[in-house]
């Protein structure tokens, strides 16, 4: 039997271990809110009644809290039905979470339960996905010429960003109005803020166009670039549409002023962190071997170099006066 590979491996335990905290979490909470009745105003779904709220405790205990516990342990100890009660668990937490949202929507009591479900039911969900489709996650692109590839990964780029960028931190600050959390600010803010998103901007759509143009491939996973990119922004830092990210979401919330928001950029650097790069790395290592191990050994994953990284006996690297970027 095949060994598994250290990033699904490092998934697996830190799935486990998110489990487990959120079984606990979710059963403490319940000893609060009766042990302490004077916080369940906090999170009623109608003001002027307990009971909605209160209702749900049999299902949560059992189905979210003994079964997030049950799904951590499975998947400590590799038991083959991890993936299984991961999605049990993604589905008992996403049920709850939604049903959540209608009834706070439509009686406008209950925000601060949805602030706290919503991230539970987003990382329930990507350890579930990561599990699961580790295996298949990562593709690489199918032969196309330069400019397909091109206009795919720009196409990405603008639907993921106004995705990520726009209409999550719109409802973000909604649901921030509704707890009556107060926005920051302080002199030339939003001037800062658009100068900063466009510098970081700047780098993830050179490290997009680098990937497409030398590696062939698109920056979404089941589109993936086919040779080894160590040109452009990949030459002083491992990931830099991963950094070129978080930053966007930190200038999008110092925008709006959002403390929601950026708490919003940081869990998206975290997910990406603990799930999805662990599972890149052992796609890229198994592809390419020794000349990403010796890239990854020279090239951080998040602080970049101070000079271009350039891999012995190749020519054309980044810093060198023939790269192919130059023709470009």
């Amino acid at each position: 039997m095949a060994s598994e590979p250290a990033g699904s491996a490092k998934v697996r335990r830190m799935a486990g271990l998110y489990y487990m905290l959120q079984g606990v979490g979710v059963i403490s909470w319940w000893i609060l809110l009766y042990a302490a009745p004077q916080y369940r105003r906090y999170f009623v779904l109608e003001q002027n009644s307990e009971t909605s709220r209160l209702a749900f405790w049999l299902a949560d205990l059992f189905l979210l809290g003994i079964g997030s516990i049950v799904a951590g342990v499975l998947c400590l100890t590799d038991q083959r039905l991890k993936e299984i009660a991961a999605w049990f668990v993604t589905g008992a937490v996403s049920y709850a979470t939604l049903y959540s949202f209608t009834f706070t929507m439509t009686t406008d009591s209950g925000w601060l339960g949805v602030v706290f479900m919503g991230p539970a039911m987003i990382w329930s969900g990507v350890f579930a996905v990561g599990m699961t489709f580790r295996q298949d996650m990562f593709r690489k692109a199918a032969e196309a010429s330069t400019g397909w590839i091109l206009l795919k990964t720009f196409t990405q780029i603008v639907v993921v960003w106004s995705i990520i960028l726009v209409v999550f931190p719109y409802l973000i600050t909604v649901v921030e109005d509704k707890l009556g959390i107060e926005r920051f600010s302080f002199a030339f803010q939003r001037p800062i803020a658009a100068i900063l998103f466009v510098a970081i901007s700047s780098v993830g759509v050179l490290a997009a166009y680098t990937m497409s143009k030398i590696g062939q491939g698109t920056p979404l996973p089941l589109d993936h670039a086919k040779k080894l990119v160590i040109r452009g922004p990949y030459a002083y830092v491992r990931n830099p549409m991963a950094v070129s990210g978080v930053g966007q979401g930190l200038a999008v919330a110092l925008f709006l002023g959002s403390p929601l928001v950026a708490l919003y950029a940081l869990m998206g650097s975290l997910i990406w962190q603990l799930i999805f790069r662990p599972l890149e790395e052992d796609d890229l290592a198994a592809r390419f071997g020794d000349d990403y191990l010796g890239y990854c050994r020279e090239v951080k994953c998040w602080v970049p170099r101070p000079s271009a990284y350039q891999m012995e006996g190749t020519p054309d690297s980044s810093n060198s006066i023939d790269s192919p970027l130059g023709r470009m």
